[in-house]
């Protein structure tokens, strides 16, 4: 027979007297995720209760809370609503630091923490503590009497302690243009007629089960919270406090939403295959250390692909442990609309990391990770093709048994190769996701590989102009609609910009429109753009001719040369319109 104190779930209203009150002390577990409201729901909070001062209304409703408490104790575990009760403590703190008479103060010092009392054995203690991490940052600046009265700057802070400074100084300006009696009128309302229901469950497997819940109805929680909250549980509480900040420590070098896919990409490594339920679920169904030893997973797993993932996105590093030319294959990767190639590469520099591969198996592998990306980019893969081709690179990696042969996903084939190709030859300016990592693949192919183009703005550019104006050299040369239409979005026609197109240059002759992109000391930063000066004119049988270079360029590029040219004699050296033949 189950526990019927395991059953006991306890709702009820309370008004925030009795919430802010020696009948609670209110911790926030080491697995939630950090205070993180902003300004915007701070204003929201303080409009809302300046409304319901003027309102005729008995109460005024503040949400509700979900704790882990014991009936006869006061601590209590908040498992939902620590943003409101935060915030709230906050504003007690504020209105305490602002009150001019020193009994009030002393009052309403009583709804951030329990005053000492050496009669009653009583020591001070706050009414709120955060996690550990943050607690004294918020006793020192916002808990303390008169903190609140010389806040730090936010400069130099960063989540949630920047949060706390910048919502205790937007409370602050907020409340300072009331006068005392409105003050007054504010904490009388907080006091008498706000209340929040109150959801008391009597231990954490209770609570982790609401936790889990309350997620999928909504609640702003990620994956990775409900991960770290069982991950934690399983730890128990002798581990729990060094776990959870390991994983705040990865979680917060990272970012929050990159670290969520980090989990996206780990599972992938220990799946691979599709993913069939929510990460979760599935992450400890398929990543089994996880489930079995907590600290070996922050050990062998979530540190060490951490790791893999910052030095995938550090291109000094990349180039210090490696050469430019991986550095500059895996900036390439990054340009893709997609990161369904990150789970491979995140394996292989984990294994060089532990010494399962040395530095030159690294570099070919990148070197074939980054081609075969860029097959898939240009044949518009649909994801599940991706991902299965992704999937023989990781078992290429890490076989899944000794018997296992390396998978032909490594290298293209003949098909492939003119698949590729094909694609490259076609339309590729209406290929918007396309386009750019086509060029500046083709532009590092081009410089020096530890050239960098990390401009605010990057434009393609069609030097044969969209529309043709009559009675220019650009109609002459392109005789008719279909030669102009056969030309226009291809590769040779296309050029990068590191501003923004300039709409009155479109349409300019040849010669004009060099002089406009390549003004006296105003050199293009791209080696392709500026090859444009050695050209007299744009005819078709110049475009033809950079067809060809720019095409060879990537074909020597990706070592697929040979390939290039059956390709290129198989279709024939005057393909398109407007030359000999048409296209």
């Amino acid at each position: 027979m189950p526990n019927g104190s395991n059953l006991r779930i306890e709702a009820s209203h309370k008004a925030i007297a009795d919430v802010f009150s020696d009948k609670y002390a209110f911790s926030i577990p080491a697995y939630q995720r950090p205070y993180a409201w902003e300004t915007p729901h701070v204003e929201d909070l303080l409009a809302d209760l300046r409304e319901a001062m003027t309102s005729s209304d008995e109460f005024y409703f503040l949400g509700s809370i979900v704790l882990v408490k014991q009936p006869d104790k006061p601590e209590a575990d908040v498992i939902d609503g620590q943003q409101r009760l935060t915030t709230l403590a906050i504003l007690f703190s504020v209105i305490r630091d602002l009150t001019e008479e020193e009994a009030d103060r002393l009052s309403r010092d009583e709804f951030v923490k329990q005053r000492a009392n050496k009669d009653r054995g009583l020591q001070e203690a706050m009414r709120l503590r955060l996690r550990e991490k943050d607690q004294n940052f918020f006793k020192k600046h916002i808990q303390d009497t008169g903190s609140t009265e010389n806040l730090p700057p936010k400069g130099g802070l960063s989540g949630a302690q920047a949060r706390l400074v910048e919502n205790a100084a937007t409370i602050r300006g907020y409340l300072k243009k009331m006068d005392e009696g409105e003050r007054d009128e504010l904490m009388a309302l907080l006091a008498q007629k706000c209340y929040l229901v109150v959801v008391e469950v009597p231990n954490q497997i209770a609570a982790h089960r609401i936790f889990t819940v309350l997620n999928t109805r909504g609640m702003d929680l990620a994956a990775t919270d409900i991960l770290k909250s069982a991950l934690l549980k399983r730890a128990g509480p002798a581990r729990e406090k060094t776990l959870s900040q390991r994983w705040e420590n990865v979680e917060g070098a990272l970012g929050r939403d990159t670290f969520n896919d980090l989990f996206t990409h780990i599972r992938m490594i220990f799946q691979r295959t599709k993913p069939d339920s929510a990460l979760e679920t599935g992450f400890p169904e398929h990543v089994a250390i996880f489930d079995k030893e907590p600290s070996g997973f922050m050990d062998s797993i979530l540190e060490p692909y951490a790791d893999a993932f910052t030095l995938s996105q550090d291109n000094s590093a990349l180039r210090e442990r490696f050469d430019d030319q991986t550095a500059s294959l895996i900036c390439s990767l990054n340009r893709l609309d997609n990161k369904d190639w990150l789970p491979p590469l995140l394996l292989c520099l984990k294994q060089w990391k532990d010494n399962r591969r040395n530095q030159e198996g690294v570099k070919e592998f990148v070197f074939n990770l980054e081609r075969r990306a860029y097959h898939l980019l240009m044949v518009r893969a649909h994801v599940n093709t991706r991902i299965k081709c992704y999937a023989k690179l990781i078992n290429y990696l890490d076989p899944p048994n000794a018997n296992a042969k390396a998978p032909e996903a490594l290298h293209l084939t003949e098909e492939e190769c003119a698949e590729l190709f094909k694609a490259l030859d076609g339309n590729i300016y209406l290929a918007n996701r396309v386009v750019k990592p086509i060029l500046l693949k083709l532009e590092q192919s081009s410089a020096d590989r530890s050239a960098i183009y990390n401009y605010p703005t990057l434009s393609v550019e069609h030097v044969c102009p969209q529309s043709l104006p009559e009675d220019s050299e650009w109609s002459n040369w392109y005789d008719g609609p279909n030669v102009h239409k056969d030309w226009l979005h291809t590769l040779g026609n296309l050029v990068l910009l590191n501003r923004r197109k300039n709409a009155a240059a479109g349409n300019l002759d040849f010669t004009k429109k060099k002089d406009e992109y390549f003004k006296l000391d105003d050199t293009s930063p791209f080696i392709l753009t500026n090859q444009l000066r050695n050209y007299e004119t744009w005819t078709p049988a110049d475009v033809n001719k950079r067809r060809k270079e720019l095409l060879t360029r990537l074909a020597q590029a990706w070592d697929i040369e040979d390939n290039f040219n059956a390709w290129w004699e198989e279709q024939g050296k005057n393909s398109r319109s407007g030359i000999s033949g048409s296209r």
